[in-house]
């Protein structure tokens, strides 16, 4: 069967081949045109000196001819195609032809004939060359600071600098997506690298933590969720979408995207004091001596890195790739509560996985979400997942489950009278007044107090404000 298939496959890709030969005379090489190759006869017929010599002379002719050839040499096969069958699909043949499409193979080798270990450097006519052809919004500068954290991360910390090209393939699709909704320059999705190292569990001594490293007070100022259960600043996702979107409000804020990136580094305050010390300038390099050290050399680490990433093969940087399944993932919508380990146990996904894709999570435990959790998932997984653990994927009736249980009391309407002989009075329920002992001291009825004042029972409470309408000869209370 699948010979089968291979073989219907070779046939569609070559008759679309074919027919491309047909539209355009550039698909075939020069050689066929001066006298080339030509396919033989098939079958019994003969074909004569002087009608080979006249095919290759007229191009139609010649066209034609490879063409009937081509049938000939195709028809018992192309006849049979009608027979096959479908194949029958499983869902753990499904996850093994993703987890194929899906993988690749990383170079060994360099371009420029490195060895694996080489270390490499250039003069500075060379570094500022390369520099001028980086094509950025965010205006880019070669100097000394810069120089140097180019040595840190292409030779220092060269082995962190390549898992981390490895691990851009995890983040880097999802960034650059939500860079391109923002409308946001394509080389801010560098910053994790200066930020965290690209180690989404890194938590700082001032408490900021994930991917941006973005502190409590920031990321609930943004909207994540913070707590006991989960912590969203671990969550790339979500922490992405927050972490662009606090970017674009420093940039509207500064207009100057340096200072926007040093900003969100070191915060809008001391950003504020420092622009006050330099004069009011405009300018990072001017700014740059006022504002905390850290924030001094993130800026020239974020532009040696966005070099790195341009250059990396100049450099011999060979990107260390994470395992398959921590590459291509997918979202499935839990909704029940359940562990981690739960889910481990009885389906093909196992606990790390679980752990190193849903890392929000601190308590291994998906919580209760009118609208499902989003678990994240390895793609190469996902068919056997959805088979086995259907049950927790079905949205729970959160709104028929809240009308069964609720207890109501409908609430009657307030009525004014329409008299323009009455007065509207308030009063306040004292200890042991009831509605009957009111409506006598202003000379209506019990139901025209609960009318007045929307009750549909006689209940009242001490403290309680009453609504009584009384004619204007009457005195108030």
């Amino acid at each position: 069967m699948k010979v089968q298939h291979t073989f219907t496959l070779f046939l569609t890709v070559f008759s679309i081949f074919l027919a491309g030969c047909h539209r355009s005379v550039i698909l075939f090489p020069e050689g066929i045109r001066l006298g080339g190759p030509f396919l033989l006869p098939v079958g019994n017929e003969i074909i004569s000196p002087s009608q080979l010599a006249n095919a290759k002379n007229n191009w139609s002719s010649q066209l034609a001819f490879q063409s009937d050839q081509l049938t000939m040499l195709f028809a018992p096969p192309l006849s049979d195609i009608s027979t096959l069958s479908e194949p029958a699909f499983t869902a753990e043949i499904l996850d093994s032809e993703i987890n194929q499409l899906f993988a690749y193979l990383a170079e060994d080798h360099s371009p420029y004939g490195f060895a694996e270990n080489d270390v490499v450097e250039y003069p500075e006519a060379i570094y500022r060359q390369r520099f001028r052809k980086i094509s950025t919004d965010v205006p880019l500068v070669y100097n000394n600071q810069v120089k140097n954290f180019i040595d840190v991360y292409g030779k220092q910390k060269r082995d962190l600098t390549q898992r981390m090209l490895g691990k851009s393939t995890l983040y880097y699709p999802y960034i650059e997506q939500v860079l391109t909704e923002k409308e946001l320059p394509d080389e801010l999705k560098y910053l994790v690298m200066v930020e965290s190292a690209m180690q989404n569990e890194a938590v700082s001594s001032r408490s900021a933590a994930g991917l941006w490293q973005i502190r409590p007070i920031t990321g609930r100022g943004l909207g994540l969720e913070i707590n006991s259960v989960i912590d969203q600043r671990l969550d790339p996702y979500a922490a992405t979408d927050a972490a662009l979107t606090y970017l674009k409000k420093l940039y509207e804020k500064y207009n100057n995207w340096l200072i926007a990136i040093a900003a969100y580094n070191c915060g809008p305050g001391n950003m504020h004091k420092a622009i006050v010390r330099a004069g009011g300038s405009g300018s990072f390099w001017r700014i740059q001596r006022f504002l905390p050290r850290e924030t001094r050399n993130y800026v020239p680490a974020f532009m040696a890195v966005v070099y790195l990433n341009s250059f990396q093969h100049e450099h011999n940087l060979r990107p260390i790739y994470p395992d398959l399944s921590f590459q291509a993932v997918d979202t499935v919508r839990i909704y029940q509560e359940v562990t981690l380990e739960k889910i481990a146990s009885s389906t093909v996904v196992t606990l790390d996985e679980l752990k190193f894709l849903n890392p929000a999570l601190i308590r291994n435990k998906i919580p209760f979400r009118v609208n499902g959790y989003p678990l994240v998932l390895p793609m190469n997984k996902l068919a056997q997942f959805e088979q086995r653990r259907g049950y927790l994927l079905t949205p729970y009736d959160y709104q028929a489950q809240v009308a069964r249980a609720a207890r109501i009391t409908k609430q009657k309407r307030a009525i004014v009278p329409d008299s323009p002989n009455l007065t509207r009075l308030s009063y306040r329920v004292r200890r042991g007044n009831t509605i009957s002992s009111i409506a006598r001291r202003y000379g209506c009825s019990v139901k025209d107090i609960q009318d007045w004042n929307g009750k549909a029972d006689y209940v009242i409470r001490v403290g309680e404000e009453l609504v009584v309408y009384v004619t204007k000869t009457q005195t108030s209370p």
